[in-house]
């Protein structure tokens, strides 16, 4: 008997226990608790600070109002209206900036790579084929006008010598000869026939010396050493190679006891004050380029030095393969710091610096239809406004219409303004 009573009020404690669970923990008797209007009975929490019965409030405040339908050509993202609340203006972090005309130019940027201009840059070799004696100078070392860079054993230059001073002397044997011809066909003593003949073997006298000199000038020789030939009755057959003008050895070949022929140069001389440098344009660009117009040359390696110059010429083709002009510009080496074959990259200036309205490239978004930036009109509401993008720079895009110098536009945080804009188009808020 004990036991069952035992049993049956076990049973009624785990009851009351259930019952007083399912009350919240509250007496039964309690009855229900009032939370007045501002209560979401369905999720148990304030209305006020409901996210899910309330989505603006799960944006951080953010509400995007639409003000009307578009009219036709209109852009319908610029009539939806965002009223950004505080907490949300903090988390995005919205920046702002003025727009104001920049006096910038229009310029194009390409790779390039450096050469020698060809007035400017020689491959010497000797004019006839000997045998290198003596090396005169090293590579990288800097040359006059004239200056030996090598000599050279050639018989053939010993010959060519010996020939005009041989010339030389029959022409003064005929010259004399002539003479004497002439004094007796004044005085009757002899006929004009033997005269004449004098004076034509003395004309082909002078024609033999001067092909002997035309020689000697075509082996390098200067009128002033052809004379000297004449003045030393110099038959040496040591020759010297010279530079054609003052430079920079930029190669060097000659190696003593080897022989050396006019088809194999055995020096490069150049000037390196300037280079040239070749440029590739696209096609598309080809008619934006002429010539003089100005280019500045930035080598990767060299970083902080620009190399100034200008468009020298342009080609009359398209490479088939890669579709671009090549452009020729002179540019100034600035510190000797340039050498042949360096890549790098040019800007051509193609339009010169004027007054432009510029937007920061960050602050212009597209919903796909139209170019956008972002207003402020009053604190906390935005509004998008569409304008017109022109030309890329660098500072930003130009614009050609929309805003004007000093408007207040957004940069950091348009684009959660856009994706709020594209919210409200689709309803929500």
């Amino acid at each position: 008997m004990n036991e069952k009573l035992l049993t049956a009020g076990v049973f009624v404690l785990l009851i009351g226990l259930f019952a007083f669970a399912a009350n919240d923990w509250k007496a039964p008797w309690s009855g229900k608790p009032v939370h007045g209007q501002d209560w979401c009975e369905a999720h148990q929490v304030t209305l006020s600070t409901c996210e899910i019965c309330n989505p603006k409030l799960a944006r951080g405040g953010t509400q995007t109002i639409k003000e009307r339908e578009p009219r036709e050509g209109e852009c319908p993202n610029t009539l939806v209206r965002i009223e950004l609340g505080s907490d949300a203006a903090r988390k995005v972090n919205i920046a702002f900036h003025t727009v104001e005309a920049r006096s910038v130019a229009e310029t194009l940027k390409a790779n390039a790579e450096t050469s020698y201009p060809p007035n400017r840059h020689a491959r010497v070799a000797p004019r006839i084929p000997g045998v290198i004696r003596e090396v005169k100078v090293l590579l990288g070392q800097e040359v006059e006008s004239g200056g030996v860079l090598a000599v050279l054993e050639s018989p053939e230059f010993g010959q060519a010598k010996s020939d005009y001073l041989q010339a030389l002397s029959v022409l003064k044997l005929r010259q004399k000869t002539f003479e004497q011809e002439k004094t007796l066909l004044e005085k009757k003593i002899t006929s004009g026939r033997e005269a004449l003949q004098a004076e034509t073997s003395l004309e082909e006298a002078r024609l033999a010396v001067n092909r002997s000199v035309q020689k000697l000038s075509a082996i390098g020789l200067s009128p002033e050493q052809v004379n000297a030939v004449a003045d030393k009755q110099d038959t040496t057959t040591l020759m010297e190679v010279t530079a054609p003008f003052g430079g920079t050895v930029v190669d060097a070949a000659a190696v003593p006891g080897e022989t050396a022929t006019p088809d194999k140069p055995i020096f490069g001389v150049a000037a390196m004050d300037r280079l040239w440098i070749s440029i590739d344009i696209y096609e598309a660009d080809g008619p934006k380029i002429a010539r003089e117009q100005r280019v500045t040359f930035t080598v990767e390696g060299l970083p902080g030095q620009k190399f100034p110059g200008k468009v020298v010429a342009i080609a009359g083709e398209v490479d088939d393969r890669t579709r671009t002009v090549k452009v020729i510009a002179e540019v100034k080496n600035v510190q000797s710091l340039l050498r042949a074959r360096m890549f790098g990259r040019a800007e051509i200036t193609v339009k010169s610096a004027e007054p432009t309205l510029l937007v920061p490239k960050e602050a212009v978004q597209n919903d796909g239809d139209c170019n956008l930036v972002f207003v402020a009109p009053a604190p906390g509401i935005f509004q998008a406004r569409k304008v017109q993008i022109g030309r890329a720079f660098e500072g930003g895009f130009e614009v050609l219409g929309g805003i004007a110098a000093g408007d207040r536009i957004v940069t950091t945080g348009s684009f959660l303004l856009k994706t709020e804009v594209l919210r409200g188009q689709m309803g929500a808020g």
